[in-house]
């Protein structure tokens, strides 16, 4: 079977599967053939974007190895780079007798599919229905910035170009973060920590007092 995926929607992907982690099945980015959607999840956070050439109901679903796929897109070079005129192009995946083949600018590259089952990531991602009313949340900031790059990525835009693009952070409370720019297609999910400060607005509310209690006149003006 051969797909045709766009290559900054690899490169988001890339950005959000586990390392070296002890569950294999999570050491990759998942084409899940039956929803023609792409997922990569380290168990804290998640991507999924919405890849048609994906789709293929009679073909069962693939885990493209980390390292296959790393071989693959450091190929991606010069006008293939991130943010260049060809970083958005669609690029052929076979998979085929247990081999997957990537086709790069220089040749191929080939691995083998992890052999092992996904979660099911569709539990994760809450329905809309479900969202609820929007609240505060502690989430890891790391997590948060990757989740953020990926989107830039998978919009084919460097980091320096992150000022044109608006990315939308909606904390849930205990429940995972959404995270999305209004283009359909694309969602991370960000699971939430164990907050160590106040929760509801107070934290804020004390910094924006310690803020003005600590500021001098001066310095107000300044502002």
């Amino acid at each position: 079977m051969k797909f045709s995926i766009p290559l900054n929607i690899l490169r988001a992907a890339r950005t959000h599967a586990a390392e070296g982690d002890i569950r294999n099945y999570l050491c990759g980015v998942y084409l899940d053939t039956a929803t023609g959607k792409i997922v990569a999840t380290d168990g804290h956070r998640l991507l999924c974007a919405d890849v048609p050439g994906v789709f293929s109901p009679v073909t069962n679903p693939v885990i493209i190895r980390n390292e296959t796929l790393d071989a693959a897109l450091a190929q991606f070079k010069g006008d293939y780079a991130r943010g260049k005129n060809l970083g958005g192009i669609h690029v052929a995946v076979t998979v085929m007798d247990n081999v997957i083949t990537i086709e790069t600018p220089i040749g191929q590259v080939t691995g083998t599919p992890i052999d092992g089952q996904f979660p099911n990531w569709r539990r994760v991602v809450p329905k809309p229905e479900d969202i609820g009313a929007f609240q505060f949340a502690a989430c890891n900031y790391q997590y948060i910035a990757d989740a953020c790059d990926a989107v830039l990525i998978a919009r084919n835009k460097t980091k320096k170009m992150a000022s044109e693009h608006t990315v939308g952070v909606y904390y849930r409370g205990e429940n995972p973060a959404i995270i999305a720019d209004g283009v359909p297609g694309l969602v991370i999910i960000v699971m939430p920590i164990r907050a160590s400060y106040q929760p509801h607005g107070e934290f804020a509310a004390a910094a924006l007092r310690d803020a003005h209690v600590n500021s001098k006149p001066a310095d107000s003006a300044a502002a």
